[in-house]
Parts: C-alpha cells; sequence; structure tokens
C-alpha cells in the first residue's frame, strides 16, 4: 500500500508544476483605412521569466521600466507584417501591463483595400520550444486566423 501512496504523492507535488505546459500569444492586426494596428496579448506568467532571456541587463520583472522597454523592441523586431508583398514599418503605441496580462500595441500604414497579409513571428520561441503564436487579421467583418509555431509564418487572402 506504501508504494501506490507514494505514487499518489509525488503526481500531487508534480502535477502543479506540469499544469501549464504551452506557452501562447495572440496579435490581432486591424486593417482600417489605410491604417493597421497590431496588438499583442501576452500572459504575464509567461512574459515575466522570458524578460531573463530577451533583457539579460534589467530586472526579470514587468515592474522593471528598462525590461519593459527591450520587450517592447523585442516584440516589434520579431513580429514581421507584410501587406500586398511589402514589409510595413510599426510604431510602439502604448503598452498596458495588468497582474494578468501584457499588451502591446504598434501602429502603421497599410493600402486601402489590401488584398495580402502576411506574418512571420518568432515572438518567444527562442524562450519557450512549444510556442505557439495565433494571428487574427481584421478587416471590416472579416477575420481570418493564422496559427504560427516554431516561427514559421503564414498568409491570409481577404
Amino acid at each position: 500500500m506504501r508504494g501506490p501512496l507514494a505514487l499518489l504523492a509525488a503526481v500531487a507535488l508534480i502535477a502543479p508544476a506540469q499544469a501549464h505546459r504551452g506557452h501562447d500569444s495572440l496579435a490581432l492586426v486591424t486593417l482600417i483605412d489605410g491604417k493597421v494596428t497590431v496588438s499583442h496579448r501576452f500572459e504575464a506568467h509567461d512574459i515575466e521569466p522570458a524578460l531573463a532571456k530577451i533583457a539579460p541587463a534589467a530586472q526579470v520583472s514587468l515592474d522593471d521600466p528598462a525590461a519593459v522597454a527591450v520587450l517592447v523592441s523585442y516584440v516589434q523586431r520579431r513580429f514581421v507584417l507584410t501587406i500586398d508583398g511589402k514589409p510595413v514599418a510599426l510604431t510602439h503605441v502604448s503598452t498596458d501591463l495588468s497582474h494578468s496580462q501584457v499588451r502591446i500595441e504598434y501602429a502603421g500604414k497599410a493600402p486601402r483595400k489590401p488584398k495580402t497579409v502576411a506574418v512571420r513571428s518568432t515572438v518567444l520561441t527562442d524562450v519557450y520550444r512549444a510556442q505557439v503564436n495565433q494571428v487574427n487579421v481584421r478587416q471590416g467583418n472579416v477575420v481570418k486566423s493564422l496559427t504560427l509555431r516554431g516561427g514559421t509564418g503564414g498568409s491570409v487572402t481577404l
């Protein structure tokens, strides 16, 4: 009887640590009247530990403005948006930190009637092996989704 109880105790200790094995993010690309906004959403419990690799010279905390500044730059470099075959320059607009989520927004110019949107996202793929980056592209009432793994890219036709 001691063996099954020991196994049960071991599982009880290990299970909470294994409960959050997946890492994912959501980016929403919105196209309206010649403008594009990109809103990235991350779980704070994924971002804070990642800061050790992303911003090694800063504190591993979202309370550190230097770490957040490096994070903003990191996301901007690792998310490449192309519309109708042309790269889109994105400018940081805002960062919203809550106890559970991190939201970073960027904006840029886009054609008024884009036909194709391509995305390459390597955000957090250098930190988490199983990172999944979901990208939703919205124009008017049309929403198309991409699921990117391992730094892959994808495109949607509008």
